[in-house]
């Protein structure tokens, strides 16, 4: 699923929840390829807001609606309102406010409680307006009437909607749409990261010169990390990798364990593609090249002991501040060798449109404000200017690596319709798929995959038998 607008900043997501959400914390939790993908992180709201450093216009355009007064109600893990340790107001926020005169009401939940409150909360008539886009939402909440579907809200004729529909047709439900996707979520785009100055002293290329040049692929990746690992004479122990990886390898396959067509779901295990890939894990396993248990972005490369360290983008701001005299380079996970694209897994950015919610306008405006500042390149700028003001470990320019890969003539989407078939799928078993060989939980691919080929199979026909 791709997005048609061609330039990076037309794909930039709201980075609102990159900023309020993961703050660039990583002692309290770990990153999982289920729905919670980081840790909560308290923040508390300032008590008053004293103006943004960035200034952003008010819309010259805007919907038919009259919210002024009124209040949207959102329910998550984060404030999208300024706290404390974001004090800017996010561009959208800003043209919520300043165009439409409307606000928005923080309902807090956490990560563990936030779909029974989701829950209780619809049940006792007592819905938020919004909430955040899962994993798990499509299609297992949106089949169990949790949300509303969107085509009343977006006018899908519209420039900056139209850029976006193909990525909204991949996820209809019974004909219709409810997810309106407003970008990539940034926090959960996975990054490979290494400090250039341990590539250049142990006489490697570049990795990720040899991206810009097409020759960054498997072979070169395993290559580097098992003579980086066979040439150490320091005493002390050496890993290729270590973080959150092994998922983001497997969709450089091209080819995603579950399928869906618009109408029907696909077991797609027993992959060629998949298989190859898995098969490269499996001589990355026995070579005893993964560095096991959680590695944070702070002490990802203050000793050396691994070549290449991948996790969220959360997580960079904090690597990039570990080693200040050094470049912490950002780098596309290599290709298929017999491969000339390559692949990448972005989560979808969106709201929905929560049952129960009666506050259609406020829901419209805020979805047209979200959608302004990820197609307008005004707003695309101002978002950049103030993640970079907050998140001072990064840099333009790496900041404009890690957007690029929203860019549709740069990467081809991967996206694995799985996560969202059941809990026990986005919880347990896409991780164990995904994530097995990397975990010690099984050595052999074809083995595994064979095991859990059945339960894949009831848990697509759940929907495929449905009416």
């Amino acid at each position: 699923m791709n997005y048609k607008k061609l330039t990076a900043g037309i794909l930039a997501l709201s980075l609102t929840a990159s900023l309020t959400a993961c703050g660039g914390s990583s002692d309290s939790g770990s990153a999982t390829t289920g729905d919670t993908t980081t840790a909560d992180v308290t923040t508390t709201a300032a008590t008053e807001w004293t103006g943004d450093d960035i200034e952003v216009d008010a819309l010259d355009e805007t919907l038919d609606v009259d919210i002024s007064g009124k209040t949207l109600k959102w329910l998550g893990i984060y404030d999208l309102n300024p706290t404390n340790d974001s004090p800017e107001r996010s561009p959208e926020l800003a043209l919520f406010e300043d165009t439409y005169g409307a606000k928005i009401e923080y309902m807090p939940t956490t990560s563990d409680k936030r779909f029974d409150d989701l829950a209780t909360s619809i049940l006792g008539g007592t819905s938020p307006d919004i909430f955040a886009y899962e994993w798990r939402t499509f299609p297992y909440d949106i089949s169990k009437g949790q949300y509303q579907a969107i085509d009343s809200l977006v006018n899908w004729d519209d420039p900056k909607w139209a850029a976006v529909k193909d990525t909204a047709d991949s996820f209809i439900w019974k004909g219709e749409h409810y997810i309106a996707p407003l970008g990539y979520s940034f926090n959960d785009t996975q990054v490979l990261m290494y400090n250039k100055t341990t590539m250049a002293d142990n006489g490697f290329e570049d990795p990720y010169e040899l991206y810009l040049n097409g020759e960054w692929d498997w072979n070169t990746f395993v290559d580097m990390m098992k003579t980086y690992v066979e040439s150490n004479d320091s005493g002390s122990e050496r890993y290729g990798i270590g973080g959150w990886w092994a998922n983001a390898f497997v969709y450089t396959s091209g080819e995603t364990m579950v399928t869906y067509d618009g109408t029907k779901f696909g077991n797609n295990l027993r992959s060629q593609k998949i298989e190859k890939a898995q098969g490269v894990l499996e001589d990355i396993f026995k070579n005893n090249l993964i560095k096991r248990g959680w590695i944070g972005g702070e002490s990802a490369f203050v000793d050396d002991s691994i070549l290449f360290y991948s996790m969220g983008t959360w997580a960079y701001n904090a690597a990039a501040k570990s080693c200040p005299d050094d470049v912490i380079q950002i780098v596309p996970f290599p290709k298929d060798p017999d491969s000339d694209k390559y692949y990448v897994s972005n989560k979808v950015f969106a709201y929905m449109w929560v049952k129960g919610s009666e506050n259609a306008d406020c829901v419209k405006a805020w979805f047209d404000c979200n959608r302004t500042v990820n197609y307008d390149e005004k707003y695309v700028e101002a978002t950049k200017e103030k993640f970079l003001k907050n998140n001072d470990g990064w840099t333009s320019e790496m900041y404009d690596i890690a957007m690029n890969f929203y860019d549709p003539d740069q990467f081809v989407q991967a996206y694995d319709y799985g996560y969202g078939l059941s809990t026990y799928m986005s919880d347990t078993l896409m991780t164990v798929l995904y994530e097995g060989i990397a975990n010690e939980q099984f050595e052999d691919w074809v083995q595994a995959r064979e095991e859990y080929y059945s339960i894949v199979d009831e848990e697509i026909k759940v929907y495929n038998d449905a009416e």
